[in-house]
């Protein structure tokens, strides 16, 4: 399964790799399809779809991967100095602190 991520998380034990991409390769991999969006907050993915220049659907559903799962993961580089603007910070400001990374399960 495909997923794309707010985080890189470690959803279930086992061996994970993870490796910053561009935003070239995001946009073949998101474009490829088949994936699952788990973005929680209409502002990351609305700053990813600006990114990758396709609609990235806000879902909030919790997963749990299995070994050859990979996840494109959109992620802050920065924390927010108050949690309680999570969800309202801005477009550009994230896409001024973002990095795009692939995220394998290599196995359990």
């Amino acid at each position: 399964m495909k997923y794309i991520l707010n985080s890189a998380v470690v959803t279930t034990p086992g061996v994970y790799e993870y490796r910053l991409i561009d935003i070239e390769e995001a946009r073949r991999w998101v474009k490829e399809g088949g994936w699952e969006s788990t973005i929680g907050y209409v502002e990351t993915a609305f700053a990813l779809a600006q990114l990758v220049e396709k609609p990235i659907p806000v879902n909030r559903k919790l997963i749990r991967m299995k070994a050859g799962d990979e996840a494109l993961v959109f992620r802050l580089t920065v924390r927010l100095p108050d949690f309680r603007t999570k969800g309202n910070v801005g477009t550009d400001f994230i896409l001024k602190h973002c990095e795009i990374g692939l995220l394998k399960k290599i196995s359990d």
